[in-house]
């Protein structure tokens, strides 16, 4: 049995998203039009798309009193280059929530918010 487990965040600028990462993050984009983009790796697909294709009958736009986008959730991304993709993120300011650290089961990481508020863990394999 297949599973393809996809990711589909809402953003303000579609362009500023698709940068981060993609140039930032480093993914590898798929595919792309001109209000959305995809990043797949394995069985995973990371969908960014505009917030402008939602009607203000979606759930999304009916619920804009939280500034904070997937409370409760942290996307964790797993990179082959961690201090490279550090080192892209300082050079970019994007700020960093904690510094790299080293986790109890044999990996590193740090975490950031993205462009639109996602709060990610980029970790090594």
């Amino acid at each position: 049995m297949t599973v393809l487990f996809r990711v589909e965040l809402y953003v303000k600028d579609i362009e500023e998203s698709l940068t981060f990462y993609q140039n930032i993050i480093g993914l590898q984009l798929f595919g792309r039009n001109e209000r959305s983009g995809r990043f797949n790796y394995d069985c995973f697909s990371l969908l960014v798309t505009s917030v402008s294709v939602l009607d203000e009958k979606h759930y999304f736009s009916r619920n804009t009193e939280v500034n904070m986008k997937g409370k409760g959730v942290e996307f964790i991304i797993v990179v082959d280059e961690l201090e490279r993709v550090y080192e892209r993120c300082c050079k970019y300011n994007y700020p960093i929530e904690v510094e790299v650290e080293q986790y109890p089961w044999e990996m590193r990481g740090f975490k950031i918010i993205d462009p639109d508020g996602y709060f990610l863990r980029i970790t090594s394999k």
